[in-house]
């Protein structure tokens, strides 16, 4: 039902806007319902407080395979307001040094929780910056705001 309603919503929002070949950053807007030729979609979507889902999705006509150099396949970090960096997950996790890749095929996508209630943050407002971390190519990179209370 969630899927349907996303796909719905992707097409008023494609057929309003006449954008559709557009990456999006929009907070309201999931990205990822549809096929649009030629693109890579991600997003950042606050699922509960504290919790986000990084998804990049092909959605292109064509078979995307990304190359990695280590286990790791994203990355984020959380800055306040002003910009000062709080938090990089990778400063912190340790990763395999092998060779890897994800193959997505047309419709397919990667998605990866971020679970930021271990990070004890203070009242206040933040950034937070996700993006994937393939060998060579885009970063599919995506920004949201929120707000500790």
């Amino acid at each position: 039902m969630k899927k349907l309603w996303m796909i719905l919503l992707l097409g008023l929002l494609i057929t309003g806007c006449g954008t559709g070949n557009q990456v999006s950053n929009n907070d309201e807007d999931k990205g990822g319902a549809g096929i649009v030729a030629g693109e890579m979609a991600a997003s950042l979507t606050e699922e509960s407080p504290l919790i986000f889902q990084y998804e990049v999705k092909n959605q292109t006509e064509e078979e995307v395979t990304l190359e990695f150099t280590s286990s790791q396949r994203y990355d984020y970090s959380v800055k306040t307001k002003d910009g000062n960096e709080v938090f990089l997950f990778s400063s912190v996790a340790a990763f395999l040094q092998v060779l890897g890749e994800e193959k997505l095929k047309q419709g397919d996508s990667l998605t990866y929780e971020i679970n930021l209630h271990e990070l004890s943050l203070e009242k206040g407002e933040y950034i937070l910056t996700a993006w994937m971390t393939p060998k060579n190519g885009k970063k599919y990179e995506v920004t949201k705001e929120f707000t500790v209370q």
